[in-house]
């Protein structure tokens, strides 16, 4: 997958499913989510999910922090892209950087806690130049949009504590490409 197709499915449906469950796998499946994030796990419930997600024409992204059973290193990025995995999300630039050389969609993610934790994540972010910014807690994006628009390219993710299609439109109006939430009923169109 290219950072061009993962925008194309993104503006197909605004919402990935943040999978972190067998039933979540399922659901997931099953939604309208084009784009599914993998945020817990192990490595053996990956090419399963990986096949069946390819033969939906959903993209598969996986958050190489979280799983377990997959080395937080260029060896386990390299087993990701090899099982079919389209993207990688991680909080480590030099995940990033393996990421990329091995092809793969990069997503960083900028855990935003205070003014410090910003100042940090966006040195980071600019060094790595991942493909795409997840900033978490997703629901306060559009209060500092504005801010991160000036000091970083994008594009934007809104990942976390994001429960209904008003809070999608907000974001969406803010300027982030994709919500992320665990929160079935966003899954599907019927939401919107």
């Amino acid at each position: 997958m290219t950072r061009q197709e993962f925008l194309r499915l993104a503006r197909r449906f605004p919402v990935a499913a943040a999978v972190k469950s067998n039933d979540d796998m399922e659901t997931a499946l099953e939604s309208d989510a084009l784009l599914l994030f993998m945020l817990k796990g192990d490595a053996f419930q990956i090419v399963p999910f990986v096949t069946r997600a390819h033969e939906k024409g959903k993209g598969i992204v996986v958050h190489i922090d979280l799983v377990g059973g997959i080395g937080k290193d260029r060896a386990g990025i390299q087993y990701l892209h090899q099982i079919g995995v389209d993207a990688v999300i991680t909080s480590r630039s030099q995940l990033v950087a393996a990421g990329r050389a091995e092809g793969l969609v990069t997503i960083q993610r900028l855990l935003l806690v205070d003014d410090s934790a910003l100042e940090t994540g966006v040195r980071s972010i600019a060094r790595a130049a991942p493909d795409f910014i997840e900033v978490l807690p997703g629901i306060i994006f559009p209060d500092v949009a504005s801010i991160l628009q000036q000091l970083l390219p994008g594009p934007f993710i809104a990942g976390g504590f994001i429960r209904d299609s008003t809070e999608v439109a907000r974001i969406q109006a803010a300027g982030a490409v994709l919500s992320s939430s665990s929160t079935y009923k966003l899954w599907y169109n019927t939401a919107r």
